[in-house]
């Protein structure tokens, strides 16, 4: 029974040792720094907008719409891959407000 513990509490400090090890390990190229660009055709009646990221695994843009009374929106693009471009429409009757983007790593 004693001898037991004793494995339990060694392969508790080598998991320990070995995941503070890990954490300390470089970034790779895949975890660098997000980078996102953003335009969109902002004020135009069902305008359109559009990002494109690097340094993510995904990514997609977010546009927040507005109508003539106030009226707020949200509309996304598609998921995709970094370095390609994700685009979304605000619909007929509601005006691109602003463009914004999510992205996991």
């Amino acid at each position: 029974m004693n001898r037991t513990k004793k494995l339990g509490i060694s392969a508790a400090a080598a998991f320990a040792m070995a995941t503070g090890m890990a954490l300390l390990a470089p970034a790779t190229a895949a975890q660098a720094a997000p980078s996102c660009q953003v335009g969109g055709q902002i004020g135009q009646d069902g305008g359109s907008g559009w990002t494109k990221c690097t340094g993510v695994t995904t990514a997609r843009v977010q546009l927040h719409c507005v109508d003539s009374l106030g009226n707020q929106s949200v509309r996304y693009g598609n998921w995709v891959g970094p370095g390609a471009v994700s685009s979304a429409n605000c619909l007929s009757g509601t005006s691109l407000a602003s463009v914004t983007f999510q992205y996991q790593l």
